[in-house]
C-alpha cells in the first residue's frame, strides 16, 4: 500500500503522482458532511465524506457525480471505492449526487470521469475503510492495527472477533477523520480489473430506470417545439387556427427560438405542430448549402492557415522529390441518441424545478436560472454567489439516466425551451422533441477539409508531411505521432451559420481519418508496408505496443481466405491508445462488408474489462455509422436529412465481430468512451484501398458533392 495524506481543511485535492497517476484531480470536500447522520428510519447513516455513506444494515451507497448514459459511470465510478474500502461488490448501490457546490461543477464529457475520480474515490474509501478499522478496534479494545477489512467485515488477526461494516456505524461516526490513509498497490485489487455486473442494468431490464422522458408529475402538460426549417431563422407569426381546432390543444405561442405546442399529451401536441402555419424569418443562412461550405473550407485551408506546428522544410522537400497532394472531406454528422431531446419542468412563484438527460446538470442549472427566474431573482442570485453564499434553492436539477448523449446533451437548449415553456403555463410541462426536430436542429459534429502534400525519399520512406485542415467552427489539430524530417501543420477555423459542437471523439474523429489514411497513400507510394513502416516511425512505444498487439491477433501478414483485405489505423486519443484492424470483403460496385474488426487499448489500469470491451464494441457501431451512412447535408440553409430512414444508423445485420484485447498497463487509469471512434474509419478506408488501389478521401465513403 501507499500512504496518501488527508487535508484537514475545507478541500482536499489529491495529487494523482501520489496514487499511480499525474496532474490534479477533482476536488473532494471531507467535512461539508457529517460523520453522523440520521437516515429516513431514524437509525444513524455513517457518511464520513461527500462520496459515500453506510447504512446500519450495511448498504453502502457511493455518490457519483457522472451522467449515465451507457458508458457504465454508474458502475466504474463505485467499483474505485469499493476496492478500498474493501465492501462485498452485492452491498453497494450508487446514487447520483446532487447538484452541491461541495461535488464541483458537474458535466461528463471528453472521456474524463475516470481520470477525475480515480485518486479522489480511492481516498473516500480508504478514508472510511480506516475509520471502520478504527471503529471495530475501539469496540474490541484491541490495537487497530492488528484488524484488517474484506468483504464488508472487519476481522481481528489475533482472534475469532468479526463485525460488519453496519454493526460499526455509530461508533464509526463518532470518530474523528483520519490523517493519513494506505492506498493498496495494483497488485492488492481485488474489484478493481474485475468484470463485477453493472449496478444500473437491473433497472433497466425490469424497466425501473428512470430517463428524462420517463418523468411523470401530478397535473403535467405536454409540449414539442418547432424549430425554422432554415437554421438560425426564428418565427414571425403563427396562425394556429387548424391546431386548436384539435382536442386536447391548450396553447401555441412564440418562444426565443420556437414555437411551442401545449397539450394533454405528446401525440396531440406532435399532430398539432404540423398544423401549424408559421411565418419565418429565414436569416441570413437562407442560400447556405453543403458545396458552398465546402469550397469556402479549401479556400480558408489555402489562404488563411494558422500555423499549428512546423519542424524542418516542408516546402522544398515536397518539390524536389516524389509526392502526393490529395484532399480529405469529412461531413457534418448528427448524434441521434435513441431518446430524443426532452425536458420536464415546473416554474412558479417559488420553485423552478427541472427533470432532464443532461451531460452538465451544471450548465442546466445555469440555463434554468436564465430562463426560469426574474430579473430580480437573477441578479440577486448573483450576487449572493459572487459575496460567498454559494448554495441556493432557487432551482432544482434532477438528473435522470441519458438514452445516449455522445456529446449532444451537453447543450442545453432544450432546457432552455422547457423552462420558458413551463414558466409561460403555470404547470408542470414536458418538452419532447420530435425526431425531425432532434436531426435538423442539432450542434453538429462539424464539416471539414484536410489538403494533404507529402513525399517520399529514394528508400521509399516518407520524407515531408504538409496538413493543412480547415473546419467549421474552430475545431482543432493534433501533433502527428510518426517520426518525418519534414512536418508542417496549420490550421484555419471557418465561423459560419450552421450549429456544432461536441461528438463522439470531437476532433480525433476527422485528424484521425486524415492522418493515418493519408499515412497508408504514402507507404502505397513508397512500396512500404503499412504495419512496418508504422511501427518503425510511431515515436510512442504504447502507441506501437497496441499496434502490434492488434496486428498480431489479427493474423496480418498472414494469407487471407479469397477476396479478404485488410486495413488498420492506430491513434492516441483522451490519454489512451487504441489500435484496429478491419477485414473486408468487397461486393458489387466495391461496396464493404466488414467482417471483423480487432481492437486492442492500452488504458491504463483497467476498473472493468467487459466495460472497456463494451465500450469499444459500441465505438465501432459509431465509426461505421459514420463511415458508411449517409451524411448530414444543407441545401437553402435547412439540413436535408429528417429521421433514421435518411440519416440511418448501423444495422444488426449490419454489424461485424469485433474482438477487444487489453493491454495490461499499471499505468493510471485513462478514457474509454471515445478513443474507440478515431481509428475505425481509416482502418475501413485503408483496407479498401488495399483491395481497390483506390483510395478513400471521403467521410462518409458514399459521400459525392
Amino acid at each position: 500500500m501507499s500512504d496518501i495524506k488527508l487535508d484537514r481543511r475545507r478541500f482536499l485535492k489529491v495529487s494523482g503522482a501520489s496514487v499511480f497517476g499525474t496532474g490534479l484531480v477533482l476536488s473532494m470536500s471531507w467535512n461539508d458532511l457529517p460523520a453522523k447522520d440520521k437516515g429516513n428510519n431514524n437509525t444513524v447513516q455513517f457518511q464520513p465524506n461527500a462520496w459515500l455513506k453506510i447504512d446500519a444494515d450495511g448498504e453502502v451507497t457511493v455518490y457519483t457525480v457522472e451522467s449515465e448514459m451507457g458508458q457504465g459511470a454508474h458502475t466504474l465510478m463505485p467499483m474505485i471505492l469499493a476496492e478500498e474500502l474493501e465492501v462485498d461488490w452485492l452491498d453497494v448501490n450508487v446514487q447520483r449526487a446532487p447538484l452541491k457546490p461541495i461535488y464541483g461543477y458537474q458535466a461528463t464529457g471528453g472521456s474524463s470521469s475516470i481520470r477525475k475520480g480515480w485518486a479522489t474515490l480511492r481516498a473516500a474509501g480508504a478514508m472510511a475503510r480506516n475509520m471502520l478499522i478504527a471503529a471495530a478496534a475501539q469496540k474490541w479494545s484491541v490495537n487497530a492495527q492488528d484488524c484488517y477489512a474484506e468483504n464488508s467485515y472487519i476481522f481481528h488477526k489475533n482472534s475469532a472477533h468479526k463485525i460488519s461494516f453496519g454493526e460499526l456505524v455509530d461508533i464509526a461516526s463518532s470518530l474523528d477523520l483520519p490523517e493519513y490513509v494506505k492506498l493498496k498497490t495494483p497488485d492488492e485489487y481485488k474489484v478493481i480489473g474485475t468484470p463485477v455486473p453493472r449496478l444500473d442494468v437491473p433497472q433497466k431490464v425490469n424497466g425501473s430506470a428512470e430517463y428524462g422522458i420517463d418523468v411523470q408529475l401530478p397535473d403535467m402538460l405536454y409540449a414539442t417545439t418547432i424549430h425554422c426549417p432554415v437554421l438560425g431563422g426564428v418565427a414571425v407569426s403563427v396562425n394556429d387556427s387548424k391546431a386548436k381546432a384539435i382536442p386536447g390543444v391548450r396553447q401555441v405561442f412564440i418562444i426565443d427560438n420556437a414555437v411551442a405546442v401545449v397539450a394533454d399529451d405528446t401525440w396531440i401536441a406532435m399532430k398539432a405542430a404540423k398544423a401549424l402555419e408559421i411565418k419565418w424569418n429565414e436569416g441570413a443562412n437562407k442560400d447556405l448549402n453543403t458545396e458552398q461550405i465546402r469550397q469556402k473550407l479549401k479556400n480558408a485551408a489555402i489562404n488563411n492557415g494558422k500555423e499549428y506546428f512546423q519542424q524542418g522544410d516542408v516546402l522544398s522537400s515536397v518539390n524536389s522529390t516524389n509526392h502526393i497532394s490529395v484532399t480529405y472531406d469529412v461531413s457534418f454528422q448528427a448524434h441521434v441518441p435513441m431518446e430524443p431531446m426532452n425536458c420536464t419542468a415546473i416554474v412558479n412563484e417559488t420553485q423552478c424545478e427541472v427533470w432532464v438527460s443532461t451531460q452538465s446538470p451544471s450548465k442546466a442549472k445555469s440555463t434554468a436560472k436564465k430562463y426560469g427566474l426574474s430579473k430580480i431573482d437573477f441578479y440577486l442570485d448573483k450576487i449572493t454567489r459572487r459575496i460567498g453564499q454559494t448554495e441556493d434553492d432557487l432551482v432544482n436539477i434532477h438528473c435522470t439516466l441519458l438514452g445516449g448523449g455522445f456529446g449532444r446533451r451537453l447543450k442545453q437548449d432544450f432546457v432552455a425551451e422547457a423552462v420558458q415553456i413551463a414558466k409561460q403555463v403555470g404547470k408542470p410541462v414536458k418538452l419532447i422533441w420530435s425526431r425531425e426536430e432532434d436531426v435538423q436542429h442539432d450542434f453538429y459534429h462539424p464539416q471539414n477539409i484536410h489538403l494533404m502534400e507529402g513525399s517520399v525519399d529514394t528508400n521509399g520512406k516518407p520524407l515531408s508531411w504538409w496538413h493543412r485542415l480547415s473546419v467549421v467552427g474552430e475545431g482543432s489539430a493534433v501533433d502527428l505521432p510518426y517520426d518525418i524530417p519534414n512536418i508542417k501543420i496549420e490550421r484555419a477555423p471557418l465561423k459560419i451559420g450552421v450549429p456544432v459542437g461536441p461528438w463522439r471523439s470531437v476532433a480525433h474523429h476527422y485528424n484521425a481519418f486524415a492522418i493515418e489514411t493519408f499515412f497508408d497513400e504514402l507507404a502505397y507510394l513508397g512500396k512500404q508496408d503499412p504495419l512496418q513502416l508504422r511501427l518503425e516511425l510511431l515515436k510512442d512505444s504504447r502507441l506501437r505496443g497496441v499496434l502490434k498487439l492488434a496486428a498480431d491477433k489479427a493474423g496480418w501478414g498472414k494469407p487471407l481466405a479469397e477476396g479478404r483485405f485488410m486495413g488498420l489505423a492506430v491513434y492516441y486519443s483522451f490519454r489512451s491508445y487504441v489500435a484496429e484492424v478491419v477485414e473486408i470483403s468487397l461486393h458489387e460496385n466495391d461496396k464493404p462488408k466488414i467482417h471483423s474488426v480487432v481492437v486492442a487499448i492500452d488504458c491504463g489500469i483497467v476498473i472493468n474489462p467487459d466495460i472497456v470491451k463494451a465500450q469499444m464494441e459500441s465505438s465501432v457501431v459509431f465509426g461505421l455509422s459514420a463511415a458508411l451512412k449517409n451524411p448530414v447535408t444543407i441545401k437553402q440553409g435547412q439540413v436535408q436529412q429528417s429521421n433514421y430512414h435518411d440519416f440511418p444508423i448501423l444495422r444488426l445485420d449490419e454489424m461485424p465481430r469485433v474482438d477487444t484485447y487489453i493491454m495490461k498497463s499499471n499505468e493510471s487509469p485513462q478514457g474509454i468512451g471515445e478513443p474507440g471512434v478515431p481509428p475505425l474509419a481509416p482502418a475501413l478506408a485503408n483496407a479498401i484501398f488495399a483491395a481497390t488501389k483506390q483510395p478513400v478521401r471521403s467521410l462518409p465513403f458514399n459521400w459525392q458533392v
